[in-house]
């Protein structure tokens, strides 16, 4: 992609974006299933434009994968082909954007990465090269363990090991970012309902008419599902991989111990605004836990089995951060992550149900600001923006 295009790009967000203005005659009924971060964005962006948006959830806002999240923005090297990594840096603008209307609790501190492994350290240093051949990158640095450690006191790094600090990385309280927008859907007029679950879909003349909810049925010309784990049933679509378990350690407020995001051997950690620790683990869970997670608890089994998961993540932080002994543990918590079958998010219309838009990303923190004006422009003028060309839930038919 030349520079040519990629300016082409960015300047299609404002353009695009600003036609859907038109919609604001038509006072379009929309609603949204799942209030999660990426549901929750889309309604406030909605709301915002003037739909009449109606945003549900069958249980209860950020009760999903969101609301136990690492609650990472970031557009690092995983984030490929370059399609991908400039919609991740676009999400990273857009939250800064988005900060200037509501208060979104980021900390915009940067990360830092790095392996244990010799062989893993050669491939994270290969795979943020590829980055710097993007017309448009998120800026890193590879740095010295010296000089990450000038950076951040209170973390051990591997001597004579490369850091990659990613300077652009913000991480973000998803919980009251869900919140926030909430209570700005409401002042624009929106309803939100919960526990509230999508039942089914009335067509009237080949149109969207209405959706069927457990709380009745709700007017609607067009429905949006943002719902996570749950989109291919719902839909009768087949889109994304099986789910995999994340588990989140939250702690109660403390002084200050992290400054910036750490991507450690085995664990992420962070360290929220208010004090709060975010613990997250790589790995996910143990074959030997597969049967037990059939059912894709939201909880653990039992306090034994959580304080388990709980001190397994904690030993891990140990090995390389310090002053961790003290801190209190508020939440563990296990947070169902949706996995597009090809690793890129699925956003768009689906062709063969008139009336209904799709989004579901495993990246949802990090692309929430971004997809929420996206798709706002899209649902509401009817048109297709070139940036999310490459994500269509078409390319599963």
């Amino acid at each position: 992609m030349d520079r040519r295009l990629f300016t082409k790009l960015l300047s299609s967000v404002a353009i695009a974006y600003n036609s859907s203005l038109k919609a604001l005659v038509r006072r379009d009924r929309i609603v949204v299933i799942g209030a999660g971060i990426i549901g929750t964005a889309i309604a406030y962006e909605l709301s915002k434009m003037g739909a009449e948006v109606t945003l549900i959830d069958k249980e209860s806002p950020a009760s999903g994968a969101s609301g136990s999240s690492f609650s990472w923005i970031n557009a690092t090297y995983p984030k490929k082909p370059y399609s991908y990594n400039l919609l991740s840096q676009l999400g990273i603008d857009a939250y800064k954007n988005l900060e200037k209307e509501i208060n979104l609790n980021i900390s915009w501190s940067g990360s830092l990465e790095w392996f244990d492994s010799i062989d893993d350290q050669k491939k994270l240093v290969n795979e943020v090269t590829i980055l710097k051949q993007y017309p448009k990158y998120s800026p890193f640095k590879v740095i010295t363990n010296k000089q990450a450690k000038s950076l951040e006191s209170n973390v051990n790094f591997n001597s004579n090991q490369n850091i990659i600090f990613s300077e652009a990385d913000g991480a973000i309280d998803t919980i009251n970012a869900i919140s926030v927008m909430i209570k700005k859907i409401k002042q624009f007029g929106g309803l939100v309902l919960h526990p509230c679950q999508f039942k089914d879909l009335n067509y009237l003349n080949g149109k969207l008419s209405s959706v069927q909810t457990s709380l009745g049925e709700l007017e609607a010309d067009q429905a949006v599902f943002a719902c996570g784990i749950d989109t291919d049933k719902l839909l009768s679509i087949n889109s994304i991989a099986t789910p995999k378990p994340g588990v989140i350690v939250r702690t109660t407020p403390s002084k200050k111990l992290l400054h910036k995001i750490i991507v450690g051997p085995g664990v992420h950690a962070h360290q929220q605004l208010d004090g709060r620790v975010i613990f997250g683990e790589q790995a996910g869970a143990p074959i030997s836990h597969i049967e037990r997670l059939k059912k894709k608890p939201k909880g653990f089994p039992s306090e034994l089995f959580a304080r388990q998961h709980t001190d397994q993540i904690l030993k891990m932080a140990l090995t390389f951060i310090k002053n961790l002994d003290n801190l209190e543990v508020e939440r563990t918590s296990i947070g169902w992550r949706p996995l597009p079958r090809d690793g890129k998010p699925v956003i768009g219309r689906l062709d063969k149900l008139p009336g209904v838009y799709v989004a579901v990303m495993h990246s949802g923190v990090s692309l929430a600001a971004i997809i929420g004006k996206l798709a706002t422009q899209e649902i509401l003028d009817g048109s297709t923006n070139i940036i999310l060309q490459d994500f269509r839930p078409s390319r599963f038919n």
